[in-house]
């Protein structure tokens, strides 16, 4: 339980550093947590480190609240499913096929989610100056070889 807990925190910290660059927004989707599932990252953590100006941060907060729509039913689904999975390994039986159904079922969860992490992205980059994406990049480089490095890497 402790590995799917770290797992879907690792999950959620990635989602807001790679796809909204740690903008957390989206997160808030997720029953209202605050920041970046509730771990303490927040808007304003994002916006200074790339000097946004006010015009570039409404911008930004309306992308992410547009995008909470889609965002939220994909939280839900694979907050459930990841339950599920979990109560089937668990079980007093070895059900094979259903924990492989259940799986891929989140592997199909997880897909949708990163391609609205991948648009999302894309939005919100729009609306940088080169400068603030070099700002942007070195932020992802710093922050990936931090949590490559880790011991759980290949979780």
């Amino acid at each position: 339980m402790l590995n799917s807990r770290k797992r879907m925190g690792k999950v959620m910290v990635f989602f807001c550093i790679a796809a909204m660059t740690a903008f957390a927004s989206i997160a808030q989707a997720h029953e209202g947590e605050g920041g970046c599932g509730g771990r303490g990252h927040h808007p304003g953590f994002i916006f200074k480190k790339l000097g946004l100006t006010d015009a570039q941060k409404a911008q930004a907060k309306a992308i992410f609240k547009a995008n909470r729509a889609v965002v939220k039913p994909i939280f839900a689904s694979m907050k459930t499913e990841r339950k599920n999975l979990h109560a089937l390994i668990h079980a007093d039986t070895v059900d094979e096929a259903a924990i492989r159904a259940e799986t891929a079922k989140i592997a199909g969860i997880q897909a949708d989610l990163n391609v609205s992490r991948a648009k999302i992205g894309v939005q919100f980059r729009a609306i940088l100056t080169p400068e603030q994406l070099a700002t942007l990049k070195a932020l992802k480089q710093k922050w990936q070889a931090k949590h490559n490095a880790s011991p759980e890497q290949g979780e």
